[in-house]
Order: structure tokens, then C-alpha cells, then sequence
């Protein structure tokens, strides 16, 4: 098993801006593909385990060439201008992205004695939840997909931190159909994590609903939402994804946040390490929603 090398030299504050401004760009650029052919996918995904590094490259292999088109165009392996004559076949490509993650998770002068064909993906998405000082106790005996979700969560509190109080308040009534949350006033006066504390114990923030309760907050801080769109809505060519996946959206998302720390040329990257991780974990979402698995299949631990 192929340990992770933890060196690059960020601050908590410098990686948790980076990693609200990586995750914006991998939430919407990956749910706005069209096409359900992901559902074959939705197998490989495996929510309940902690991926190895056969996981990671089974899923990839599964990726139908419109995905794995996007996500190496999302990790910059491909140009935005690329195309599918671009892909080199799912195997190869899927060891382009194992490549790259070893590139990521360690030193330039441990590389060529490492292999990424062993490189073990539960390690990696451990390493960047330390950096982020996700719970020790959840990174101990959580699997891969419930840590990667966890990284989510910042993203929320920080777009929720720079809303006014009646953003916020039609936020909560925007995420909360059934009306489950109550005293919204209350909430809406809390700051990001003293919110998101009290909101992921509500129907809002469970299962699916999760990630439509973090579109509309993104969304809502860029100002392009006038309606709350179900969960299909996000994985489809919606409006809303639509403006938000494409140049002008990523502009937009870019701008609410500054990218702070500093990369060290050779070293260990936890940053884009994290971007890794963000998009990877969108396309097993769109898959597991593609394919209909039932919540309790995937969310219950």
C-alpha cells in the first residue's frame, strides 16, 4: 500500500479558501453533463467501502467518455477546447488520472519509486480531510465517500458567511420544501458553522437533498437563483447548472473567493489534491442518482 506524503506547507485558513473555491468549480462543471450513460458507473461507486486503489481505477474505467472527458478537462489534463478524439481509450485514461494523483500526494524524488497502480485512494482522501481538519474520529472509521462529502461542508458555511440575513432566510426557504426547519430566523442570524451544525441534523441536508441544499447556497451567493430546481434538475442540462457549469459561471464562482497558499514546485499538492477528490465524488453522485439507488443504499453507515 502506497502511503500518502504529507509536505506541502499551507495553513488551515489559506487551504480551506482554496478548497471553497476548487470545490465550486468540480460541483457544477461535472452535474451539468447531459446524458444518464453514467448509470453504468453507479456499481463501481461503492459508498460504503474505502477505496483501494483497484476502486479507483474500476470507476474511472467505468466513466462513459463524455465524463471522463470533462473531468480531465477539470484537473487540466485536457484543454477546454479538447474532444473526445482526445481520450486515449478507458484504460489508458483511467491511468492518466492515477498518474496524476500520485503526482499530487507525493515528493518529485519519491515518485519513481512508487506506483500508481497501487496507489491507495482511501489514503489520499484522508490526507487532504487532515488538511482540511475534518473530525480525526469520522477520518478513522468513515468510508472514501462519506469523508468526500465531508468535504463539502466548508463550502456551504463559507457562501453562507457572505450572504446578507434575508439571503439567508430565503435560502432556508428555498432548501426547505416540506418546511422541516423551524425558527429560520434564528438560523439565519448564525454564523456559517454554528448554521451548517443545526442544518445537517435536518431532512434538508440528508441524502440527496444534500447536494441540492448546496447548489441553491452557491448559487444564492452568485445571485442567479430564482427557483429551486429537484435533485435531477442539478444532474441534467438545467438553466441554472447550465450558467454556473460554463465559462461565464466559473468567472463568477472564481470571483467569490481568493486562492490563498502557495504550491511548492516537487512537492505534494493537497490542493488540487482536493480538487481531485471534489469532481470524483460529484460523477459517483450523478452516477448513484443516474442509476436510481435508493438513499438508504448509500447514505445510511
Amino acid at each position: 500500500m502506497n502511503s500518502i506524503s504529507v509536505e506541502a506547507g499551507f495553513s488551515r485558513r489559506s487551504f480551506l479558501v482554496s478548497l471553497v473555491s476548487l470545490t465550486s468549480f468540480g460541483f457544477f462543471g461535472l452535474l451539468a453533463i447531459k446524458g444518464d450513460s453514467i448509470a453504468k458507473a453507479a456499481p463501481f461507486v461503492k459508498p460504503k467501502e474505502r477505496w483501494t486503489a483497484d476502486h479507483f481505477y474500476d470507476f474511472l474505467k467505468a466513466l462513459p467518455a463524455d465524463e471522463m472527458l470533462a473531468l480531465k478537462k477539470a484537473l487540466g489534463l485536457l484543454s477546454a477546447e479538447a474532444d473526445k478524439k482526445q481520450l486515449k481509450g478507458n484504460d489508458q485514461d483511467a491511468r492518466d488520472i492515477q498518474k496524476y494523483a500520485l503526482k499530487l500526494s507525493s515528493n518529485i524524488l519519491l515518485r519513481p519509486f512508487r506506483d500508481e497502480k497501487k496507489l491507495n485512494y482511501h489514503s489520499l482522501v484522508t490526507w487532504v480531510c487532515d488538511k482540511a481538519e475534518i473530525s480525526k474520529t469520522l477520518i478513522q472509521v468513515a468510508p472514501t465517500f462519506v469523508l468526500e462529502r465531508e468535504l463539502y461542508k466548508p463550502l456551504f458555511a463559507d457562501k453562507w458567511d457572505k450572504l446578507t440575513l434575508q439571503q439567508r432566510k430565503d435560502l432556508l426557504e428555498k432548501i426547505d420544501s416540506d418546511g422541516e426547519i423551524v425558527d429560520k430566523t434564528a438560523i439565519a442570524a448564525l454564523g456559517g458553522a454554528a448554521a451548517l451544525a443545526i442544518l445537517s441534523t435536518t431532512v434538508a441536508f440528508k441524502g440527496f437533498a444534500f447536494y441540492t441544499a448546496m447548489s441553491t447556497a452557491i448559487a444564492t451567493a452568485a445571485g442567479l437563483v430564482s427557483v429551486t430546481l429537484p435533485f435531477a434538475a442539478y444532474t441534467a442540462a438545467s438553466t441554472l447548472v447550465g450558467i454556473l457549469s460554463g465559462p461565464a459561471g466559473w468567472a463568477i464562482i472564481g470571483g467569490l473567493t481568493v486562492i490563498g497558499g502557495t504550491a511548492f514546485v516537487g512537492r505534494a499538492d493537497p490542493l488540487e489534491a482536493t480538487k481531485l477528490v471534489n469532481v470524483l465524488h460529484m460523477l459517483k453522485v450523478k452516477a448513484l442518482a443516474a442509476a436510481k439507488v435508493p438513499e438508504e443504499d448509500v447514505f445510511s453507515i
